[in-house]
Order: structure tokens, then C-alpha cells, then sequence
């Protein structure tokens, strides 16, 4: 970051914008400004908060806490007919807005099944609860290829390491003090805060989809003519991509191994490690934001200068190791998940970063958001929702047959 004058007023770039055209440079900003807004959402629907209120407002147990964290990502098997459709009608900013918008609405009413329903048996909340998050997923789905295929036009190559890397910086940098601020509400607040913090993460995520009105967006690549490949055809040319394929798999097969236990984290550290909520946050999301504000710029500076493979394997190298001090985590030594969440947050961001540009790099103008759709669905089902129903049924048997 740094500071440049520009006439007689004063700016602080937060990325390289030498000779961009402002109307390019806005856009980027705005793009930096709708992640920080929907930082809120994020800390609250990934974090201790979701899976709390899963568990101790829900009462789902291990299986339908793996559930719960599989199903809404199966969805991401319409990602392909999705970007077919948006493809064909090359309307990208409209499933934008109009699904993500629609979407992201539904953790308000998550949010109030236990008022709204409240003689409702437990099984039945919460598949509710399951529809409505579907609803949710299908509109981030939406978000998604959207979101890729506009980040390929709008951001220049040459940045994509540190711009892509700022924008997690300034956005972690939000997630602190609002994880701070949540976990505050949550311990005086009760069971009612969780689903006041579900409430404000609604609104949260939404203005985050509002910030891309303000957003110029340039229209979709094509041939210049009538689009009439079909979608086999679409398909077939993305898997004869074999750079393509190749961080396809790599991706699925990690995600996959880091997500089999990703549903458990949280719980464990309520009902094992006896932590307060305040801990939770702190040891975890605060400190792992922290930690990726503080080096993450860094390692964005370095995917510019080295490329993406090199850093990529570095990063990986500190993600596999992050899970050790676990081992000695125990009600009275809880620091080691602190250890824990140092070494993650330090390495974890960096890998979506390069994700990002090598799926990116990977995906030609053309057809560019049946690459991505193709992408995340994979990820999603093969890594996240696999891993996560996974982690899941091993729980679910373990307990069973104890």
C-alpha cells in the first residue's frame, strides 16, 4: 500500500494502478469495499457462530452437522447449467445481483426457525433449516460464476498476486473487530444471539451483492457471432484443458482431505475443550485474520514476482503441519489451538489466492464461466461436500458402535 497525490488531492493506492483508467481502478475498489462490508456474514456463516447455532439452538447431531455442511454445497452440480444459461444469454450482472440477492435474504429466516417454529420436533427444524441454506448455496452458485468471469476481465494479470491479496487483507482486517464484537454480543446475548447474528449476517452478505452496482461491468467475451456450441461441447472443451485438469484435481483431492474433519473443529472445542464462545473466536478466526493481515501482502508480492506453482507449494507445506498442536490441545492448555490458527492463517489464504489465479490463468475469455462452473462444482462436491459427508459418517459410526 502507499500514498500518491494526484492533482491537489490526496489517495492511498492499495494496489498498483499505474496508468489504469479510472473507471477500471473504481471498479476494483468497489470489488475490495463489498468483501469488507460482507465480512460480518462471513465470520458468522463460516465460522463458531453457524455451527453453534447448528448445535446448541438446532440440536442437530453429527450426522446432520456433516449434512447440513454437505448438502447446500451438492448444489454446485447446477453450477454447469448455470453458466450454460449465462453463457447463451451473456447476463452475468443480472444472476449476480438479482439470485444473490435473493439468496443471501434466506439466513434471515434461518435465523428465526427456532421462533417461528418453535413446537416443530427437533428433525423437522432442521430440515427446514437444510432447504432454506440450499436456497442460499443455489444463490451463491450464481454469485460465483459471476464473480469469476468479472474478476478475469477486470483484473490485470500482472496485479492478480497482490491486488487479490490486499483484498483479503483489508477484509480480514474488518473480520477482527467484527469477530470481536460478535463474540461479545454472543456470551452476553445467550442462545438469542446467535440468531441475532444470523440476522445481521443477512443483511451483511446483501450489501455485499450491493456494492456491484456501483460496479461498471464490461460485457462477456465471445466469438463476435451467435453462440450456438451446445453444452456438451462447452463441457469437452474444458476437460481438453489438460492445465486446466491438473489444478482441478489437485484442488479437489486437498479439499477433500482438509474438510473430513472441518464440520468438528468448532464442536470439539465447545464439548471437549470446554471453551467460551470469546475463545473460540479468539483463538480461531481473530487470530487467523490477524495473522493472514499481518503476512498475506507478502506472499502476494511473491505469487507476482515467482508465480503461483513455487508459492503454492510452500503454503501447502504450512497448511499440513497446521493441524499438529491439536494433538496437545487440552481444557487447560487451549494455547495450542491458538498455535494452531497462527500457522493456518499464515498459509491457508495464500492457497485460495493462487486457486484463484490458476483457475483464472487456466480459462480462456471464452466461455470463461463454464471453466469456473466446472471448477467449483468439482471442488465443491468432490472436496467440500465429499469431505464433509465423510467426516460425518465416521463420526456418526464411531459413536454408534461405542
Amino acid at each position: 500500500m502507499s500514498a500518491s497525490n494526484r492533482g491537489s488531492g490526496f489517495r492511498l493506492r492499495l494496489f498498483d494502478d499505474s496508468g489504469m483508467p479510472r473507471e477500471q481502478r473504481n471498479n476494483l475498489y468497489w470489488v475490495i469495499w463489498s468483501v469488507t462490508v460482507g465480512m460480518l456474514g462471513t465470520i458468522v456463516t463460516t465460522g463458531p457462530v453457524w455451527s453453534a447455532f447448528q448445535r446448541q439452538v438446532l440440536g442437530a447431531n453429527d450426522f446432520q452437522l456433516g449434512l447440513l455442511a454437505a448438502i447446500p454445497v451438492a448444489s454446485s452440480v447446477l453450477l454447469v447449467f448455470m453458466s450454460y444459461i449465462m453463457e447463451k444469454r451473456r447476463n452475468r450482472r443480472f444472476m449476480f445481483l438479482f439470485f444473490g440477492i435473493i439468496g443471501r435474504l434466506f439466513w434471515i429466516p434461518i435465523a428465526l426457525v427456532p421462533y417461528l417454529f418453535p413446537t416443530f420436533p427437533i428433525d423437522l427444524r432442521i430440515w427446514l433449516v437444510t432447504v432454506f441454506v440450499l436456497m442460499v448455496f443455489i444463490g451463491n452458485n450464481f454469485v460465483g460464476i459471476s464473480w469469476g468471469s468479472l474478476m478475469g476481465d477486470l483484473v490485470p494479470i500482472h496485479i492478480r498476486g497482490s491486488y487479490f491479496s490486499v483484498r483479503q487483507m483489508i477484509s480480514l482486517a474488518s473480520g477482527v473487530v467484527v469477530g470481536i464484537l460478535v463474540s461479545m454480543m454472543i456470551d452476553r446475548a445467550g442462545l438469542a444471539g446467535y440468531s441475532i447474528a444470523l440476522v445481521l449476517a443477512g443483511i451483511s452478505t446483501v450489501a455485499d451483492i450491493a456494492c456491484f452496482f456501483f460496479v461498471k461491468w464490461p460485457p462477456m467475451s465471445d466469438n463476435n457471432e451467435l453462440d450456438r456450441t451446445t453444452l456438451p461441447e462447452m463441457l469437452r472443451e474444458v476437460f481438453r484443458n489438460k492445465g486446466f485438469v491438473k489444478v482441478l484435481l489437485f484442488y479437489s483431492i486437498w479439499l477433500f482431505s482438509a474438510n473430513i474433519a472441518a464440520p468438528f473443529w468448532n464442536v470439539y472445542m465447545i464439548e471437549e475443550l470446554k471453551m467460551s464462545f470469546t475463545q473460540m473466536s479468539l483463538y480461531t478466526q481473530i487470530t487467523s485474520n490477524v495473522t493472514t493481515v499481518l503476512v498475506i501482502s507478502r506472499w502476494g508480492r511473491l505469487i507476482d514476482r515467482y508465480g503461483n506453482k513455487p508459492i503454492l507449494q510452500m503454503a501447502a507445506l504450512l497448511v499440513t503441519l497446521s493441524p499438529l498442536p491439536w494433538f496437545f490441545a487440552t481444557p487447560a492448555l487451549t494455547v495450542f489451538v491458538m498455535g494452531s490458527n497462527v500457522i493456518s492463517g499464515s498459509s491457508w489464504p495464500v492457497t485460495d489466492v493462487c486457486q484463484q489465479n490458476l483457475y483464472l490463468g487456466h480459462s480462456p475469455k471464452v466461455h470463461r464461466s463454464m471453466y469456473i462452473a466446472v471448477f467449483l462444482a468439482c471442488i465443491n462436491l468432490f472436496g467440500i461436500a465429499l469431505g464433509n459427508a465423510t467426516g460425518g459418517w465416521v463420526m456418526w459410526r464411531s459413536q454408534t458402535e461405542t
